[in-house]
């Protein structure tokens, strides 16, 4: 009686090894954490690093105020709108422009005061932004500037500081001294929104840009 021999390049052990191996490396990727989940990659950590970074704009800004203001400090309702067409982010570089809007209410006069309230933005890539602030508004220079500063509290960028200057100007600054007082303003509008990026300076849109 014949005994076949396995061929000198193989081994009878070799398929059940292979086997084995399979099963381990089935396991090991199925292993539960150390809260006993199934280990799995967090959406929430790839939308952080898409989102880092800054994104800087420069537009313009008209504001509306009811009552108009004075010279004395009151309750004021506002309601803003706003252009930004010089955007650059390196959060997401397909963001060039954008608009908003915004509803605050304080107390403020026509050189100083403070309010709050809910800016949208919609971001030329369809993504939109609801964000939170409080804002100052003091003199410098003989310009009325409003500095604003929040945190984005919905939709693109969620979680990330944002921060504003309004410069304000108006054709009718007479306006402050009569009783209907100022009613509309405009001006020019920075906005950043995120950490300025390690080793670069936010970009400066305060100059116009040159065609």
């Amino acid at each position: 009686m014949l005994v076949r021999r396995p061929s000198s390049g193989s081994s009878p052990f070799l398929p059940a090894v292979m086997a084995m191996t399979g099963l381990a490396l089935s396991a090991a990727a199925l292993t539960p954490d150390s809260a006993g989940a199934v280990s799995r990659p967090r959406a929430g950590r790839a939308h952080a690093a898409r989102t880092a970074g800054t994104t800087a704009c420069g537009g313009s800004q008209t504001v509306a105020y009811s009552p108009g203001l004075t010279t004395r400090p009151q309750e004021i309702t506002i309601h803003g709108t706003s252009t930004l067409t010089r955007c650059v982010s390196s959060a997401d570089p397909a963001i060039t422009a954008a608009r908003s809007t915004f509803h605050a209410t304080g107390r403020l006069s026509c050189v100083s005061g403070r309010y709050s309230g809910t800016r949208k933005v919609t971001w030329n890539n369809g993504r939109t932004s609801t964000m939170s602030f409080t804002a100052v508004v003091s003199v410098n220079a003989g310009q009325s500037v409003v500095a604003i500063k929040g945190t984005v509290t919905d939709g693109e960028f969620d979680g990330q500081k944002w921060s504003a200057a309004y410069t304000m100007s108006t054709a009718r600054p007479q306006s402050c001294a009569t009783r209907e007082g100022l009613p509309t303003v405009a001006g020019r509008l920075l906005l950043t929104v995120g950490s300025a990026v390690p080793g670069a300076a936010a970009p400066d849109l305060s100059r116009p840009t040159r065609h």
